[in-house]
């Protein structure tokens, strides 16, 4: 009768575990609120941006990630994958589940208050597109969905972070992403400061704004903060913990950059941490256990880190994302 019990949980868990699915099991449940003026409304002074509070989206443009989603060449997030091609053959479904880390496009995360964009893309066959080990869709499209937004509203500033996989070419990201249109406006037209002559560290909230909605267009090397590399949630909360009181203490520097408190997940390959994961198999299903988790401390975090970036940062799971946006606001409401 064992032996009959446990082979039907095999049967059932292998397909799910290391099939072609790309599916997982959390819920789509997102708040009702539009929480497309939370800065027009919350921030009265004229703060630095580096220093007001944001609800962020970790790999904000891997929502197009599926089981048919092929492997960005320049990238080493899905090195074990390009090495060992026979594995796609029944892993390609895992692969997609560890590699998509949003379930919203991005106008959608920015209507539910993401404010701080971690863009991963990659240059293949002449064209950009946005990635996290496999490829996701055009970068032009993800980028045209925050266009969208930034007409459609006054007074909100999206930070816009690039990283990218290929070694030296930043400069042609950052000028390729200007250019990009939606409406007949182009992502430059919303960056309403001179970024050659304003550092991040002076950039102020109406700078960024100019009357209406405003992007800020960081790199990799303008955003300060630590990856934990764990999928212990138990352990994560204390190395966030751990860093915040050396932030304290050490800032310096550091506060003049965008300070990001990477709080996710990692997937993780060897053992126990396979184990760990075992009951969800996404980045989804353990952001969606872990990030209701983060908002008990999240008060305390802001000053030093002002950036909670998440993967799943709509998850509704114990009313995270209306009450991450409460948090945040009340945060900015005493910024000066």
């Amino acid at each position: 009768m064992m032996i009959s019990i446990l082979s039907v949980l095999l049967a059932l868990f292998m397909p799910l575990a290391f099939g072609k699915a790309a599916w997982d099991l959390t819920p789509n449940r997102f708040t009702q609120n539009d929480y497309g003026n939370i800065m027009g409304e919350n921030i009265e002074g004229n703060p630095r941006v580096v220093d007001i509070a944001m609800l962020g989206a970790h790999n904000a443009f891997s929502t197009g990630i599926n089981a048919r989603s092929s492997l960005d060449p320049n990238s080493r997030d899905m090195e074990f994958l390009r090495d060992n091609p026979w594995t796609m053959m029944f892993g390609n479904g895992l692969a997609a589940r560890f590699a998509r880390t949003q379930k919203s496009s991005p106008y959608d995360l920015a209507r539910r208050g993401v404010r701080f964009f971690d863009v991963r893309a990659t240059f293949i066959d002449g064209e950009w597109y946005a990635a996290h080990g496999l490829v996701a869709a055009p970068l032009a499209d993800c980028l045209g969905d925050l266009i969208r937004f930034m007409d459609e509203t006054e007074g909100e500033v999206l930070v816009i972070s690039f990283h990218q996989s290929l070694g030296g070419y930043i400069d042609y990201l950052v000028d390729y992403a200007l250019g990009v249109t939606r409406g007949g406006k182009a992502l430059r037209d919303f960056v309403r400061y001179d970024m050659d002559a304003i550092p991040l560290g002076q950039l102020r909230y109406e700078d960024a704004t100019g009357g209406g909605s405003g992007a800020v267009i960081a790199c990799s090397w303008d955003v300060y903060g630590l990856w934990h590399d764990t999928n212990d949630p138990d352990a994560l909360l204390r190395d966030i913990g751990e860093w915040n009181e050396e932030l304290k203490t050490y800032m310096g520097w550091r506060a003049n950059y965008l300070r990001w408190n990477q709080a996710q997940l990692t997937a993780q390959w060897g053992w126990p941490a396979l184990l760990r994961a075992a009951p969800d198999w996404s980045l989804l299903a353990m952001a969606h256990r872990l990030n209701h988790r983060l908002l008990g401390d999240l008060p305390a975090w802001l000053p030093q880190m002002p950036i909670l970036s998440v993967d799943y940062a709509d998850d509704m799971n114990c009313g995270f994302n209306d009450r991450a946006i409460e948090i945040i606001n009340e945060y900015n409401r005493e910024l000066g």
